[in-house]
């Protein structure tokens, strides 16, 4: 069999032959990925690396916007870069902004203790 349930989110992982095939692109074609930092081989348990459907699924997007579009691959990195890096920043905020809700709750709370100290 050409994979394994290994993958953290329970994917198959399949070699590097099966996922170019299912992603219809050629060996090379992957390849030239790996090297641009586009893919990634996620670990097999026997040694070796493999695909998930996921990675299958994005190689297949990335071989079609090269065909369609003529998309170099080398700024295609930059541009993944780019959106994982906007991904991060966003989450980032994300967690500020519940930082500074609790906070603001904490201090409306605090304010309301001492307005009813002052009342007594």
């Amino acid at each position: 069999m050409s994979y394994q349930l290994l993958s953290r989110e329970k994917e198959p992982i399949y070699a590097r032959r099966v996922a170019a095939q299912l992603a219809q692109v050629s060996i090379e074609f992957l390849q030239v990925c790996e090297q641009e930092g586009l893919m990634q081989r996620a670990a097999k348990r026997e040694g070796g690396g493999g695909y998930s459907l996921s990675d299958i699924r994005r190689l297949a997007q990335i071989h079609s916007l090269r065909e369609q579009l003529g998309w170099d691959l080398a700024p295609g990195r930059a541009v993944r870069r780019m959106r994982r890096r906007l991904l991060e920043l966003m989450a980032q905020m994300e967690a500020m902004e519940q930082r500074m809700v609790q906070r603001e709750r904490a201090l409306l709370e605090e304010i309301e203790q001492l307005r009813r100290r002052l009342e007594r």
